[in-house]
């Protein structure tokens, strides 16, 4: 069946984006894979409960087994174009990690439920809450991660995306000067910011849009949201101070990126997250 075909090639190929708490500037890259599925909206008897126990069975029999995936988020509409979108984040150590992992959860699979037939049934099943559309992103982390504190609590994920201009003069948008700059940012204004529980920045390394700078920025309600946003404004006019020293800072920051940006919040759905660092209890 294409449909399931497709539904399950995102465990291999997928953020945010994201469990925030594998990051940090002393951690090797990363790749996160983001798969954008959407719900399938001609499905009458529709349970949230039961997609969520579908969805749970499977990220504790094979997900939270599998040694070649580091982290998953997923992550559901909260305030973005479209509200039928599902985002499942996955977060690899390696490029060929993301291989392997699929072939350990064919594996993984294989043992939950022995009974062919039977696994086919149980994937059907997790499938047909999803329509036939679906898209992939992958990007490699960059230094000046903010740590998220673990937490079973649903949080929000504001989605900031901007795009590189590259210009001719530098080796590329990832530049010595841009990284610098952004570095001293985020150490003295985003890593400052008390409203933010995590920041996590990315870039573009397999996808639509090569020129996507991803931020995403974490915090527990829209109110916290909103105060981190005016916070940042604040915190960088402080180090900043001076209309030399912000139109220095302004310079370079408009040379490598073109001023557009894109706003999305998602709600993270915490039962169905793999962190790095599991509580003790685990």
């Amino acid at each position: 069946m294409q449909t399931t075909n497709h539904f399950f090639k995102r465990i291999t190929l997928l953020l945010f984006l994201i469990s925030a708490s594998i990051f940090s500037q002393e951690e090797a890259q990363l790749y996160v894979n983001v798969t954008t599925m959407y719900w399938n909206m001609e499905l009458e008897d529709f349970s949230m409960d039961e997609w969520k126990s579908v969805e749970l069975e499977y990220h504790e029999k094979v997900t939270m087994k599998n040694e070649q995936i580091l982290s998953t988020t997923v992550l559901q509409h909260h305030f973005t174009a479209n509200s039928s979108e599902v985002l499942f984040v996955t977060v690899y150590p390696t490029w060929s990690a993301m291989e392997e992992a699929t072939k350990r959860n064919t594996e993984l699979e294989a043992a939950a439920w022995p009974d062919e037939e039977a696994r086919k049934a149980f994937l059907l099943k997790q499938a047909k809450f999803y329509n036939n559309k679906h898209s992939d992103e992958i990007y490699r982390t960059i230094p000046g991660a903010k740590i998220l504190e673990e937490t079973d609590l649903p949080l929000l994920y504001y989605v900031r995306t901007s795009y590189f201009t590259y210009p001719e003069d530098s080796a590329g948008a990832i530049s010595d000067e841009f990284m610098n700059l952004l570095n001293e940012f985020n150490e003295v204004v985003t890593h400052k910011n008390q409203h933010y529980m995590g920041y996590f920045p990315q870039v573009h390394f397999y996808g639509a849009d090569r020129t996507e700078f991803v931020e995403v920025f974490v915090a527990e309600t829209l109110a916290e949201i909103e105060k981190g946003i005016a916070m940042q404004g604040k915190l960088r006019r402080l180090h900043w101070n001076g209309e030399e020293r912000m139109a220095a800072y302004n310079k370079v920051m408009d040379k490598y990126l073109t001023g557009i940006h894109s706003d999305r919040i998602f709600s993270s759905v915490p039962e169905l997250n793999k962190s790095m660092n599991p509580s003790e209890e685990e």
